[in-house]
């Protein structure tokens, strides 16, 4: 995928003191004058204290943590919507997806100035997330497995200080989740590639959660009333509209507490699914699953295991997964039969004949949207499971396992746990300002998935959420709302 991007800085300070003698002793006092009355915000101007606010915040953000680019391949995209592109070759090749170019701003201006036909030789877009790669072999097959993380740039923050949805049905911690596995054959060019796509974001209503030093665990407040849930409406077709259908959620929130805290916002969410699939198609009803660890745990005859693997099989087999060239095919009663064309669909196959649209024979339909309180680490549990779910079946549909289903003591399990804590870790610090807090053994019992389950909560907020919001949306958003208190910075600072 790409290298790190150094950020160049920012011009603000001119050549002082030209055409002066350097050595002159006043000029030298003149020089250290200013320069004391800059440190201490003396004596100057609203659009010099902001030119130095603006510096700060572009000095917080680090291009060369976090941040990837390509020159030959649009990160922005999944592999499918790739694929699909590479197949027709349009020229121009199709704009990359703005939601996750986080130098969209920055590079508007020059995109103005060029056409549709050039702007893609001059702008590269940059995402923001996480990226691993890991070799792999299988029964004598080496394969990449990859793992991607596209962090949206709209309702961008840190905890606490961004929760819930936008009026534009934006969330929070909105992060696409991508795992691709590549076969390789006589070269590592060629050979058969296959994704699985899944998305992690806020409870897309209403709701606030304020930090304080001396409450851990701030309350939960439902700050709007949407009685019509025109907000979550609006994400739920974002949804559909980028992904098809059917969209699966599953929902990790505490169903039952003695002191109702995450319960408020889940019966919320719950009833704004409720309410939304009485008024839409049949055909694109959210599929609503609510899985309640801590109510799990406490029963006898209920292990967290099983029931998160029993989601992650039922959600994989609603949207299924993209692969390039399969082999195989998995019924649904478990069968693996031959995979011939007949059995794309009736609707790819009248669109690839009758109107040349580019399709695959397997692609993914839908997508899986896992939420809890923080998005962080039981939503990184239960994403884990689907990911070794769609691994499975993907191997299958591939013709390198007979069987989906795969030991949890196996190597590729034990990388893949290895691969989701890292890919975990660095979506909590972009988000929560820690890693994600999870005990370092597994029991006797979970086998490696110990290693994943048993998060520990933890609700210190950091002291720099609020610069680090600032440079985030300082990086990604248009601040022409936040600069005309000083209306001649907006002239100077664009992005």
């Amino acid at each position: 995928a790409g290298a790190a991007v150094p950020m160049m800085g920012m011009g603000g300070a001119g050549v002082a003191g030209a055409g002066r003698d350097v050595g002159d002793p006043s000029s030298m006092l003149l020089s250290m004058w200013n320069r004391g009355k800059r440190s201490v915000g003396l004596g100057l101007t609203n659009r010099e204290i902001a030119e130095l606010r603006y510096q700060g915040l572009y000095q917080v953000v680090d291009l060369t943590k976090n941040f990837y680019f390509s020159y030959t391949y649009d990160l922005t995209r999944s592999l499918q919507d790739n694929f699909l592109a590479m197949s027709s070759q349009p020229f121009p090749p199709p704009p990359f997806k703005d939601m996750y170019a986080w130098n969209f701003f920055l590079t508007r201006e020059l995109e103005d100035c060029t056409d549709s036909m050039t702007s893609f030789h001059w702008v590269l877009p940059i995402i923001h997330g996480a990226f691993l790669q890991r070799k792999l072999n299988d029964y004598g097959r080496s394969m990449n497995l990859i793992l991607l993380a596209r962090r949206s740039r709209h309702f961008a923050g840190t905890r606490y200080l961004k929760r819930g949805v936008s009026d534009m049905g934006k969330v929070a911690n909105d992060v696409e989740h991508e795992e691709i596995l590549h076969a390789e054959t006589t070269s590592a060019a060629s050979g058969t590639f296959s994704s699985y796509l899944q998305v992690r974001g806020s409870i897309p209503t209403y709701w606030t959660q304020e930090s304080s030093v001396t409450m851990p665990k701030p309350p939960i407040v439902l700050n709007r009333v949407d009685p019509t849930y025109h907000a979550t409406r609006t994400h739920f077709e974002d949804l559909l509209r980028r992904y098809g259908g059917p969209i699966v959620v599953c929902d990790l929130v505490k169903q039952s507490e003695k002191r109702e805290r995450e319960v408020i916002v889940g019966n919320e969410f719950r009833h704004a699914v409720d309410y939304l699939n009485s008024t839409i198609d049949p055909r694109h009803k959210i599929r609503y699953c609510a899985l309640d660890y801590s109510h799990i745990s406490k029963h006898r005859n209920l292990n967290v295991s099983t029931s998160l693997n029993e989601m992650a099989t039922w959600a994989v087999n609603q949207t299924g997964f993209f692969c390039s060239a399969p082999r195989w095919k998995i019924m649904e009663d478990g069968e693996v039969v031959p995979f011939n064309e007949s059995d794309a669909s009736e609707g790819s196959a009248f669109l690839a004949r009758h109107l040349g649209v580019p399709v695959f024979p397997m692609e993914q339909k839908g997508v899986l949207r896992t939420n809890c309180i923080d998005c962080l680490d039981r939503t990184n549990v239960a994403q884990f499971s689907a990911g070794v779910e769609a691994l499975g079946q993907q191997l299958v549909v591939m013709g390198i396992r007979n069987t989906a289903k795969l030991d949890p003591s196996s190597n590729i399990v034990r990388m893949l746990i290895d691969m989701y804590v890292e890919i975990g870790d660095h979506i909590a610090l972009q988000y929560g300002g820690s890693e994600a807090h999870k005990k370092g053994s597994a029991s006797n019992t979970q086998g490696p998935m110990g290693k994943l389950l048993h998060p520990q909560s933890a609700y210190c907020a950091s002291l720099g959420d609020g610069k680090r919001l600032l440079s985030s949306q300082f990086s990604c958003e248009n601040w022409t709302g936040f600069v005309q208190v000083h209306d001649d910075v907006s002239a100077h600072i664009r992005c």
